[in-house]
């Protein structure tokens, strides 16, 4: 790997989920003693992402891309172009375009929304549920695979928008056992779950995984203790080498609460340096030896790459619901 040049590209800007990518990124490679490079682009600019991995074109044997959907399609046109090999969290199959140089190991959203609703019935032992989702795209997906699995398994399910000002009236009436906030945004979700909390204190809240991280718990204050998060981790619970590895590193950077977001910027940056070094440098071997269909664990879970799936996630569901004790996030269980 002496040899080998790696460039992580993150957008400027104060966005907890690529601040977070890119430190798990850059804590993943010192962990394994390789020298990396940072360019950092305007936060959904297309050409000035193109522009930043410009001097690079010819010279860069990885990159790992802390990015939006958008930002890292154009990282996989650049990575078949310029012939790097290229690992960014999204799970979205626009991304990879049947391109050979770019993997993407985010959490497909239906697995995801099928595994919250067994555990929603399996562990937390609700059967009525109110999601209450954003206006986004993918946020209404969430919520509309999660009420589509909770209503085959026999559960009754009303969702609304927080757009609209009588969603407290809809939650009323629905009568709900726990209510499944699906949105990302920590201004607009803290509000939401603070009224939440003040309208029905007892009733269980979920939130999603993107939620589960220390500036949230801390402006939530006393409104956070028995929340539910939607992991990805054990917290405190018998964990895999590669996770205990991520959390020692993490930990030791003063971050005691690892995100979803610094597990997929540490794997990605893991899952491409590794099978370089595999490779010798190598594009080629790199691709043949990620495309080979052996199982590779990681901090998030574990993957299995082949030619027709470069997500790799299909097999292997990393998904658990954690709650908030006494100021510790541990695994939500029966009975809990």
């Amino acid at each position: 790997m002496a040899h080998t040049r790696i460039l992580l590209l993150k957008p400027s800007g104060d966005d907890p989920s690529p601040v977070d990518q890119s430190l798990g990124a850059s804590l993943a490679a010192r962990r394994r003693n390789v020298k990396i490079e940072t360019k950092t682009f305007r936060r959904g600019d297309l050409d000035d992402l193109a522009s930043a991995a410009a001097p690079y074109a010819g010279g860069i044997d990885g990159v790992v891309g802390a990015t939006g959907v958008p930002e890292s399609t154009r990282l996989g046109e650049l990575s078949e172009k310029d012939k790097f090999l290229c690992l960014v969290a999204n799970n979205n199959p626009a991304v990879r375009q049947n391109r050979r140089t770019v993997f993407h190991i985010g959490v497909p959203t239906r697995m995801t929304a099928a595994s919250v609703a067994d555990q929603l019935l399996g562990v937390a032992g609700v059967r009525r549920v109110f999601l209450l989702h954003d206006e986004t795209e993918f946020q209404k997906r969430v919520a509309d695979n999660t009420a589509a699995f909770l209503a085959a398994a026999g559960a009754a399910v009303r969702a609304a928008s927080a757009a609209r000002p009588d969603w407290p009236d809809q939650l009323g009436s629905s009568q709900p056992e726990l209510a499944y906030l699906v949105l990302s945004d920590e201004r607009r979700a803290l509000p939401l779950a603070q009224k939440l909390r003040s309208l029905y204190p007892r009733m269980p809240l979920l939130l999603g995984r993107s939620l589960l991280r220390a500036s949230f718990i801390e402006r939530a204050g006393g409104a956070a203790q028995g929340l539910y998060f939607v992991d990805m981790f054990r917290r405190g619970a018998p964990r895999s080498a590669e996770e205990a590895e991520f959390v020692d590193a993490l930990a030791a950077a003063g971050v005691p609460l690892p995100t979803a977001n610094h597990g997929f910027g540490w794997d990605a940056m893991t899952l491409l340096i590794d099978a370089l070094a595999r490779a010798d440098g190598k594009l080629s071997r790199a691709l043949d030896d990620l495309e080979s269909g052996v199982e590779i664990a990681g901090a998030t879970g574990r993957y299995r790459f082949d030619g027709a799936d470069h997500n790799g996630r299909q097999a292997f569901d990393p998904t658990l619901l954690s709650v908030l004790r006494s100021g510790r996030v541990i695994p939500l269980e029966k009975d809990s």
